[in-house]
């Protein structure tokens, strides 16, 4: 394998950001204050909610969540077959048990009619996943969990993406949309559960003790978050004028409807692995989008997953991002061109 030249994914930062750190260690509060405040205010506004708390991680933001619906132990959670392993781990955190769902082949997303059909669910884990928006508004559970760490600013039947569920949580995580390093954040309407999760997060001055989740976001990841979000837009044009570039050289013309947080491909001739090494053999970072899906994890038989398990045989995601060297992109264009007769973009446009 050749050493890589061309990685996989890559944050984009600028001076607003480098300034809007050096202000934290100036003003000497890097805890959670102010700042973290502000980024929830922006964050519940670029969801179309009521509010919004800056967590340390979408895992954090997911487990809140769990917790903060008051389901009962060991109550079954639906989760999407085709995603990575972290749901798990809040899972695990609230004391409940997953359950998978195949997805749907056209979004990725969770498959809506096979979840409405569960009656023994206490709640739904949905993902927009890889910046395609997922029709999670046909989902009848009133439990709905709303994770859009990898689709964000965008509509859907009219809808905000993450104005969805009855909880919406996201991940800004250094490869996601923008970045406060580690950090996520939950958001609703509902006021009640905005008590509940300030109860939950707020430990300290208490005459009783009662278990707490220590997931506050600081002054410093909140203050890059707040630049990052600043560019938010300008992150999602200059990602899609990649794609598009993308797109021409596999010999398309539309796009998908998406956000490309991930620009995927599929093969009519090869599985992901020997995909991934044509790709490699350019010095270029390729990677299945999931590293093992979560039907994997819990042990269940690909055949229950038909639609999962093509994803994860088929789909590969590769370099795309803001700030991209232009030789990259320039690369990537040769070699999509080069391949153009068995590769095509996935979703199809």
């Amino acid at each position: 394998m050749k050493r890589v030249q061309i990685h996989h994914s890559s944050p984009f930062f600028d001076s607003d950001d480098e300034a809007s750190l050096l202000q934290v260690l100036r003003d000497r509060h890097i805890s959670s204050g102010k700042r973290t405040a502000f980024l929830g205010k922006c964050v519940a506004r670029l969801l179309h909610r009521k509010w919004a708390l800056p967590v340390q991680s979408g895992t954090d933001a997911l487990a809140a969540a769990l917790k903060i619906m008051g389901l009962k132990k060991n109550s079954k959670v639906a989760v999407p077959a085709y995603i990575c392993g972290a749901p798990l781990d809040a899972i695990a955190i609230a004391g409940l048990r997953p359950v998978a769902v195949d997805i749907d082949r056209n979004t990725l997303a969770i498959d809506t009619s096979a979840v409405n059909r569960m009656k023994d669910v206490s709640a739904v884990i949905g993902a927009h996943l890889f910046g395609i928006p997922a029709p999670l508004h046909e989902i009848t559970n009133r439990n709905l969990i709303e994770d859009c760490a990898q689709t964000l600013a965008v509509d859907i039947d009219g809808m905000r993406v993450g104005s969805i569920g009855r909880i919406s949580i996201c991940s800004f995580y250094a490869t996601k949309l923008l970045t406060t390093g580690h950090g996520g954040a939950i958001a609703g309407d509902g006021m009640e559960l905005y008590r509940r999760a300030v109860d939950l997060f707020d430990h300290d001055k208490r005459d009783r003790w009662e278990p707490h989740l220590h997931f506050n976001m600081s002054d410093l990841n909140a203050a890059l978050g707040i630049s990052q979000l600043n560019k938010l837009e300008k992150f999602i044009a200059m990602r899609k004028a990649i794609a598009r570039r993308y797109v021409r050289a596999l010999g398309g013309g539309a796009l998908p409807d998406s956000i490309f947080s991930r620009f995927l491909v599929v093969s009519s001739k090869r599985a992901a692995p020997a995909l991934i090494r044509i790709f490699e053999e350019s010095g270029i970072e390729a990677k299945r989008p999931v590293f093992k899906p979560v039907f994997m994890y819990l042990g269940e038989s690909r055949r229950k997953f038909p639609n999962a398990d093509w994803a994860h045989q088929k789909i590969v995601s590769v370099p795309l991002y803001p700030g991209m060297e232009e030789s990259h992109v320039v690369k990537m264009e040769k070699i999509l061109e080069k391949h153009r007769d068995e590769l095509s973009c996935w979703p199809p446009a």
